[in-house]
């Protein structure tokens, strides 16, 4: 073969071999990702030391410094909450009660104007459960004689301390489901002779000299429901006397309505024995019954009440009838 001849066959060959490399596609190239990097270690926060909780421990510090006002974030205080604000220490209450019980006159016709009566009264609470209670009684209107001059009616009747303590409150007993508050009441009294045998319903019949006298009570409020209470305070009394010592019981109960903090009706009973703790009725026995309305507006609280003196009569007692022992009161007081 000839040299050309194979140079051709060469040179043909070498072009068909380029020509089929420049016809297939390229491989793909894969893409390369930057490798993740792990985040940088952050240092955990440093813990808030707690505030210590009791006063005695160091590093204590009270909500608010003492005698500045608390901040606006602050919890009220516990009567807020309860809507309603119970006495505390320091706490008082003064007034007055103007009482038109029918009493005799010179000639002995019984009549409700016959006698004015003016009690002035007064309460301080020494602490939270405990309270001081002052009492003056004056028969500012009184007939001059009684009995064709026999007796001589005073003006002023004396006055009197109660020093009045609540007990802490007590478990309901079982088969009782009704809360009941309890407390002791102990009276010093310097009075016209006879004077601490009567009642708030009776007419003033001051009369003889002022003489000590003490008592005691036992103060009970029986919570029937939200808006019903019964309360009993019996007592027992004891007085000097010129020609003998006196001695009495007195039982007053009530069973009160409360409408909310402005309105209050009571139903009222008492039963007050004479001297000796005598019940009949020519010895000084007396049972009253009576109702009552109380209003308050502010701090203003205003009381209205009548009723009979004594459901217990006799010609030679205090009342001869039923009739003759109508009372009506009113009673006006400022409370802080």
């Amino acid at each position: 073969m000839r040299p050309s001849y194979r140079f051709a066959q060469v040179l043909l060959l070498s072009c068909v071999v380029a020509e089929s490399a420049l016809a297939q596609p390229a491989a793909p190239t894969t893409p390369t990702t930057p490798a993740p990097t792990a985040p940088a270690p952050t240092a955990p926060p440093a813990p808030v030391p707690a505030m210590p909780t009791d006063p005695g421990a160091a590093g204590y510090a009270a909500p608010w410094a003492p005698g500045t006002p608390p901040p606006a974030d602050a919890p009220p205080p516990a009567e807020e909450k309860r809507g309603k604000k119970e006495p505390r220490r320091g706490d008082f209450d003064a007034g007055g009660q103007a009482r038109f019980p029918s009493g005799p006159d010179e000639m002995g016709a019984y009549d409700s104007f016959n006698w004015v009566a003016v009690d002035l009264k007064g309460r301080y609470f020494v602490l939270d459960s405990i309270s001081a209670n002052g009492f003056i009684p004056l028969a500012v209107k009184h007939p001059d004689s009684l009995a064709g001059g026999l007796v001589e009616p005073e003006l002023f009747g004396g006055m009197r301390i109660d020093l009045e303590a609540k007990l802490p409150k007590l478990p309901k007993l079982p088969g009782i489901k009704y809360e009941t508050a309890v407390g002791l009441g102990l009276t010093a009294a310097y009075m016209r002779e006879g004077a601490m045998l009567l009642s708030d319903k009776d007419y003033p019949l001051f009369v003889g000299d002022l003489q000590p006298g003490l008592a005691g009570t036992l103060l009970m409020n029986v919570k029937l429901s939200s808006l019903v209470d019964f309360t009993l305070n019996p007592a027992f009394v004891f007085q000097t006397g010129e020609a003998e010592n006196l001695t009495a019981l007195q039982i007053p109960m009530a069973l009160v309505l409360k409408l909310g903090d402005v309105v209050k009706l009571s139903a009222d009973l008492g039963v007050f024995t004479g001297d000796d703790l005598s019940l009949r009725a020519k010895n000084g026995g007396r049972v009253y019954l009576g109702a009552a309305l109380d209003v308050k507006i502010g701090r203003i609280v205003t009381h209205l009440g009548a009723g009979f003196a004594s459901l217990l009569t006799d010609e030679m007692g205090a009342y001869p009838t039923i009739k003759d022992s109508v009372y009506l009161d009113l009673n006006v007081t400022f409370a802080k």
